[in-house]
């Protein structure tokens, strides 16, 4: 008997990229590379997709990998409301890994909601840091090459992302204050014990006022 072939996308690919054994190798390499930070995990960092890629012998693009998370997160979701759904082996196990990454029930956005129904849409569940350049030069500095920082700050709302990174402005400014009021205060001590001396050697003193600027 002639078995049908796969169906197809509109750009004419497999629906069926991925195999259960790639599933689970997916979920089992991103349990291994996030298990230090608890449940659920709202953000898969760029290291982490590598390593997934890494795994599955290079098959896959990032943007497959990310893809195939995001489906395998909402279909988590939406057995996890309806066990009744989980009926296959694969379907278990598949179940009892994405527990263990995505296991606190958060609740689904509309969009989510609409992505479980149709199956269709895309949502980038990964945030970009790049707003928030004060915030994420500090942590960079105290945390260098600390992805498990990174991938809990995008799991945070974008609000508290903002403020965080105002509070960092605030200390700049505040920075840039005092360095202002200790040049003042030098100059105003330096004339007081100089005196005549300071202006015989002005440019000299200007150069060293400039240097105390930078402090």
């Amino acid at each position: 008997m002639a078995t049908s072939p796969p169906s197809t996308t509109p750009n004419g690919r497999s629906s069926r990229v991925f195999s259960e054994s790639d599933e689970i190798q997916i979920l089992k390499c991103l349990f291994r590379a996030t298990k230090s930070i608890p449940p659920p995990i709202t953000a898969v960092g760029t290291r982490t997709i590598n390593r997934i890629i890494k795994r599955l012998n290079y098959k896959f693009t990032p943007s497959q990998i990310n893809d195939k998370l995001r489906r395998l997160r909402l279909k988590y979701h939406k057995h996890a409301r309806n066990k009744s759904l989980v009926r296959t082996h694969h379907d278990r196990r598949i179940f009892k890994l994405s527990k263990r990454i995505w296991g606190k029930k958060i609740s689904a956005t509309n969009n989510e909601k609409v992505e479980e129904e149709t199956g269709s849409g895309e949502r980038n569940w990964v945030r970009n840091l790049e707003k928030f350049p004060y915030l994420v030069a500090e942590f960079s500095r105290v945390l260098p090459e600390n992805e498990v920082w990174k991938e809990r700050m995008k799991g945070l709302e974008e609000e508290k992302l903002r403020q965080m990174d105002q509070e960092w402005i605030f200390i700049k400014v505040e920075e840039a204050k005092l360095v202002a009021k200790k040049a003042d205060l030098m100059q105003q001590q330096i004339m007081e014990i100089l005196g005549e001396t300071v202006s015989a050697n002005g440019v000299s003193f200007c150069s060293n006022l400039g240097q105390l600027e930078e402090l």
